[in-house]
């Protein structure tokens, strides 16, 4: 009898006493949500698909009350066989290296049950993407019986950003790269939408000699077979990469290790430290200063960079993975940055603790909440006048990019910045949240602070820190509720849920004082209670707070103020995540922003151009806007109404817009056509004007899909102030799509223009259309020829530049891609309106550009463009210099 047949044979006796014995036996001290799964990998660690082959024994016991015949096991890597939904054309620069998706897999090559060949079924559920999990056909399993499972297992791993994924060499596996058990409930159902139960692991690697590999907590360098045991795991992080630099500090009888790549393709010109150095002393004063609540510090602690791009960290069950932007923003917003570093660093310390009594279902909301807890309040102590990013939106919120931050931020890390989300992990990327639709720890702990209270909630925080009861028991005995109601309501996928002021009467005199009464709706997709707090404002006076907590869909409350109320507002500070807030005011609050601001300068012209919106607060449907620009034809202002309407692209924008407003302009009388360089026009000229634009458009930095059509109409009468008299009308339309991959985009346009003036008046030359320019033909100037009329076919191909770079001026610019373009314009502008369709007459325009990808401050993607271009068709000497802050077109 081979050694191994011999240990399995005494493993089955063993269990068959076990059995028989099992009423005399006192229970074993396992809680008892715990599977006490055992898993014993061996494996092979590749650079190239399949990057893991491998074997792995699974010992479980049945310790529910009913006999098993079947064992859920998850293939995690199943979730990347197809591409994501939810990505766009912002955050797919964010996921995929290079914009292209790949998938990653696993299969499972062979599957026996305790040593026997058996069968796996597809295993199909609303909470588990297809191809995530098998069932494994067993031999009947009775209560208290144990059982191996052996499967043989190819694991390929995507290229992708992210806790699962390989980039620049490095491999990061946080969980998943082998197949792992579900977690069982007491009936003997298995949990599907549950995190990896705890479990004992031990590894043993084949690795390729030349590679760093990281196990968790344990760090092998340079090992070509490596073994290891981690105890009361949930799952096993690896990382694998080429090389990785070790950095350290010591705080407080703590020893942290801090490893990453080397850095590739970057440099920076800054008069801070170095990103390291700033790293290891944000640890040291984070674990230094750390909230009296928290476990003593282990006597190591391993930190490792990983390329993470849409999360600054990730659970790595024993190593705190951070990404490899941790900290390199500008020094007003390293405070957001070290809330999310000291995050990770008390997960890893509390991860013994939460794991030994956390059901394996709580156990990644009860980590993240309770860590966002504690790291909130060291950045209190450490840094107490850091503004909240609610703050900065208040302070800033002339700027309509930062006031859309609140409902639709289009920027990386917004975790970090942002408190809450419906998701924990919105493209379900994670071992514990890909299965799930559950909102983040810190959600569900902003709704407990809110139901008992700033006072009591962080008396229970501490308390339930240090008790050997699972947290939501916990909760319940030391507030003395009954939370079950609380969690099961919270404990699921966030509603879609809007608050709304109904009517109601306010200011009723009573006596020296006023007496208002609020009426208050709630729509929810499905019931919700909670606690809404509705603000009095008064001039002059002190605001007055009540509260609403009813649980049902409409409700009244009211208030005694020694003022006359001139505003109420539903939920001031901000902490319900509704799908609105623009009903959350009456009267409404009203709001001034800079839409946008455009730059665009050639050889031969030059404009700069503003938009500022007057809106009711958060509602993006209607406003009235005032566009003022300067430019080498004319200086002037539009200013009117504006309507939206349709699907949404986003909570702000929408696809149909309409724009009626009156402008007035003074002429640049310096402004002729070449042609006829001693006839000068000047005065004013004064218009009503109409736009139409229907476009979906996502994020114009470089949409991939872009479909733009604008309707334009302008009337320019005497009556209306002008000194001239002509029409103005025609249409544009702008499309992009890629060419067989999302690097190479090619973009299109067509504009078709008309001018007519009306009874013995002209159209002035700035009223004209231009031959050549940014907004025509590139390569001929922008004077060099005018019409009444315009056709005008533009085309451009983009193509991105890749590596990735990180060359970082001041932290204000930091320059990540490039981006190439090649175009040809080509079109005519006449007086007569047939001959611009003659092809015969048309002028062409070729040249070549080079578009800058930058995060602004470190944190925000934008984009800036250069281009050179000549007329191919004649005077191919001129050459034209376009320089812009968005795209051309």
């Amino acid at each position: 009898m081979s050694e191994r047949a011999a240990l399995r044979a005494v493993e089955v006796l063993l269990a068959a006493l076990l059995v028989i014995l099992a009423p005399a036996l006192p229970a074993p001290a396992l809680p008892a949500y715990a599977d006490g799964a055992a898993y014993r990998l061996q494996a092979t660690l590749r650079p190239q698909p399949p990057q893991v082959d491998g074997t792995v024994d699974i010992t479980f016991t049945n310790r529910s009350t009913s006999t098993l015949t079947a064992a859920v096991i998850f293939l995690f890597p199943n979730r990347f066989a197809t591409p994501d939904d939810g990505i766009n054309d912002f955050n797919r620069p964010f996921v995929y290296p290079e914009q292209e998706f790949d998938p990653g897999s696993m299969r499972i090559l062979e599957a026996r049950d305790d040593g026997r060949l058996t069968t796996t079924e597809a295993l199909h559920a609303p909470e588990v993407p297809d191809g995530c999990a098998v069932q494994i056909n067993i031999a009947p399993l009775a209560p208290g019986a144990t059982r191996l499972l052996t499967l043989r297992f190819q694991t390929v791993v995507p290229y992708r950003f992210g806790s699962f994924g390989y980039f620049d060499g490095q491999l990061t596996l946080v969980g998943g790269w082998y197949p792992y058990l579900a977690a069982l409930a007491p009936d003997g159902s298995w949990q599907v939408n549950a995190a990896p139960p705890l479990a004992t692991f031990a590894v043993e690697l084949n690795v390729d000699p030349e590679r760093d590999v990281v196990l968790n907590g344990s760090y092998f360098p340079r090992a070509q077979r490596l073994s290891t045991q981690m105890q009361a795991a949930h799952y096993v992080s690896l990382v694998a990469a080429p090389q990785l630099l070790r950095a350290e500090t010591d705080a407080g009888g703590n020893h942290s290790v801090f490893l990453r790549r080397p850095s590739r393709y970057s440099s920076r010109i800054s008069l801070e430290e170095e990103p390291t150095e700033m790293l290891l002393a944000a640890t040291q004063a984070i674990l230094e200063q750390r909230p009296a609540a928290l476990p003593p510090l282990p006597r190591e602690l391993l930190m490792v960079e990983a390329p993470l791009r849409l999360q600054l960290t990730a659970p790595g069950e024993g190593t705190v993975l951070v990404s490899d932007r941790m900290l390199k923003v500008h020094w007003r917003l390293r405070p957001y940055h070290e809330m999310q570093l000291a995050q990770a660093l008390y997960a890893a310390l509390l991860r013994p603790e939460l794991a030994a009594r956390e059901p394996s279902a709580d156990y990644p909301w009860v980590s993240e909440g309770l860590s966002r807890v504690l790291a909130a309040r060291y950045i209190a102590t450490a840094y107490p006048d850091t503004r909240s990013v609610q703050d900065w939106i208040e302070l800033f919120n002339i700027f309509a990019i930062v006031d859309r931050f609140e409902t639709a931020p289009k920027i990386p890390f917004v975790g970090t910045f942002f408190e809450r989300a419906r998701q924990a992990d919105e493209l379900h990327e994670q071992i514990t949240t890909f299965n799930n639709d559950l909102p983040p720890g810190r959600v569900i702990l902003g709704k407990l602070r809110q139901f008992l209270g700033e006072e009591e909630f962080d008396r229970v925080v501490d308390r339930c820190l240090a008790a050997r009861t699972a947290f939501r028991e916990c909760a319940a005995q030391e507030s003395g509720r009954d939370l079950d109601a609380f969690f099961a309501q919270w404990l699921q996928a966030y509603p879609d849920i809007n608050y709304a002021l109904s009517d109601g009467r306010l200011n009723e005199p009573d006596g020296d004082a006023f007496v208002s009464h609020i009426a208050i709706e709630r729509q929810a997709s499905r019931a919700v209670q909670e606690p809404v707090d509705v603000e009095l404002r008064s001039i002059g006076g002190q605001p007055v707070t009540v509260r609403w907590n009813a649980s049902g869909a409409a409700g009244e409350v009211s208030a005694v103020t020694p003022r006359r109320v001139h505003q109420v507002v539903i939920d001031p500070d901000r902490k319900l995540i509704e799908t609105t807030r623009a009903d959350n005011f009456r009267p409404p609050e009203l709001q001034i922003v800079l839409d946008t601001a455009e730059v665009e300068i050639t050889s031969t012209e030059f404009g700069f151009s503003g938009l500022m919106v007057g809106r009711a607060r958060y509602d993006y449907r209607k406003d009235l806007a005032v566009a003022g620009f300067y430019t080498n034809r004319s200086v002037g202002v539009d200013a009117g109404a504006r309507y939206h309407w349709g699907a949404q692209i986003d909570p702000t924008l929408y696809r149909h817009n309409i724009y009626a407003f009156y402008g007035v302009q003074a002429l640049d009388r310096s402004f002729k056509d070449d042609r006829h360089p001693t006839v000068r026009t000047t005065g004013h000229s004064n218009n009503l004007g109409l736009r139409y634009d229907y476009n979906n458009i996502f994020a114009y930095d470089n949409p991939t899909r872009e479909v733009d059509l604008r309707l334009f109409a302008d009337w320019y009468d005497q009556a209306l102030g002008s000194d001239y008299n002509y029409v103005d009308w025609g249409a544009s339309l702008v499309l992009t799509h890629p060419l067989c991959t999302y690097r190479t985009i090619v973009a299109g346009e067509i504009t078709n223009g008309f001018s007519e003036p009306l009874g013995s008046s002209r159209v002035p030359n700035q009223g004209l259309y231009s031959l050549g320019g940014s907004r025509s033909i590139r390569g001929i100037g922008a004077e060099s020829q005018l019409g009444r009329n315009i056709f005008l076919l533009r085309g451009e191909l983009r193509q991105a530049i890749y590596p990735e770079l990180d060359l970082n001026f001041l932290d204000i610019l930091v320059l990540r891609r490039t981006q190439a373009r090649l175009f040809v314009d080509t079109g005519q502008v006449d007086n007569a309106a047939g001959r611009i369709y003659d092809p015969s007459h048309y002028a062409v325009g070729f040249g070549v550009g080079l578009a800058a990808v930058y995060d602004f401050l470190g944190f925000f993607p934008s984009i800036a463009y250069f281009e050179v271009a000549t007329r191919a068709d004649r005077d191919q000497g001129d050459v034209q210099f376009l320089f812009g802050t968005r795209q051309s077109f």
